[in-house]
């Protein structure tokens, strides 16, 4: 090519490299200051796209931990209600046990009769226990081991990042009832008997009840489904638990894969820092020499 003024080729074609050499040289300050691959959608569309849906997940993740153990939380305060039932019901035994004993006068049995009476009024109001505001029993009867979540007393747990979306795994907790002394749920759930009976076999058509007289038989019906329910209560924390130990385990996969995406290597980037920087300054260094060109048509038209 000859000799011309009009144009210095060199040099555009020097300034051209510097600015890619600069920009390449930013872009790996950017990426070794915010520890980021991906600081631009540029540097990879697709990587970015696909690290926001994890990001979503793993923050969804967290989330159905926290549900997990809030629902194990208000299991491990169910059984306690039903613990203390368990002990009440007990101690009704007891003194049904003990108003067999001949020796007892009317006046023991009377004393016998209004211990139970105290006692089956703290079975109903275990009922009307709450967690955190969530009525942890059906208040009725009809309902009991029935599994429709929009009947409180009946929960359905989603135990994975996909929530409440279609075919997403969950854990359904039954519906329990202790026992209620009239109404529909009357002679119904778990306390059948215990709840609905006077202890001395007298008339209580007044309250609604739906039996005459306690018995043993109806006492021990009572604490095996109270025991039912307390197996049952603890299945569900055992699986809650795994439940949870299987969302802790996604979680930790989702922000490896995650990071592999959008984090940098910082050795291999640095090598790539160090590179550009010196393609920068040679590519600034060119580009002065380049600008010089010009001088020698300048020294000939001046000969």
């Amino acid at each position: 090519m000859g000799l011309v003024i009009s144009h210095n080729f060199a040099a555009s074609y020097a300034a051209r490299q510097l600015e890619i050499n600069d920009d390449n040289l930013r872009n790996s300050l950017h990426k070794l200051s915010s520890g980021k691959r991906i600081v631009r959608p540029t540097d990879d569309a697709a990587g970015m796209a696909v690290q926001l849906k994890m990001k979503a997940a793993i923050n969804r993740g967290f989330a159905a931990k926290n549900n997990i153990q809030n629902a194990i939380s208000l299991l491990q305060t169910q059984d306690g209600v039903l613990q203390t039932a368990t002990s009440v019901v007990d101690r009704i035994a007891e003194l049904k046990a003990m108003s067999t004993d001949a020796t007892k006068n009317d006046d023991d049995l009377q004393n016998y009769n209004e211990e139970y009476q105290v006692l089956r009024q703290q079975l109903i109001d275990l009922q009307n226990e709450q967690f955190n505001g969530v009525n942890m029993f059906v208040a009725d009867g009809a309902d009991h081991n029935g599994t429709d979540a929009s009947v409180d007393g009946v929960f359905t747990i989603y135990t994975t990042e996909q929530g409440s979306a279609s075919g997403a795994p969950t854990v359904d907790f039954k519906g329990v009832h202790l026992g209620s002394v009239a109404g529909a749920g009357a002679g119904s759930g778990l306390l059948q008997a215990v709840v609905n009976s006077s202890f001395d076999g007298a008339s209580v058509a007044a309250e609604g009840l739906t039996h005459t007289g306690l018995t043993m038989d109806n006492i021990l019906n009572d604490l095996q489904r109270l025991a039912n329910a307390r197996a049952h209560n603890g299945a569900l924390q055992s699986r809650l638990g795994f439940a949870y130990d299987n969302a802790a385990v996604s979680k930790s996969n989702m922000e490896a894969a995650r990071s592999r995406i959008i984090d940098v290597d910082i050795a291999e980037e640095s090598t790539k820092f160090a590179s550009y920087n010196i393609l920068t300054q040679a590519s600034a260094s060119i580009l002065a020499q380049a600008n010089q060109t010009g001088r020698t048509a300048l020294q000939l038209l001046m000969a």
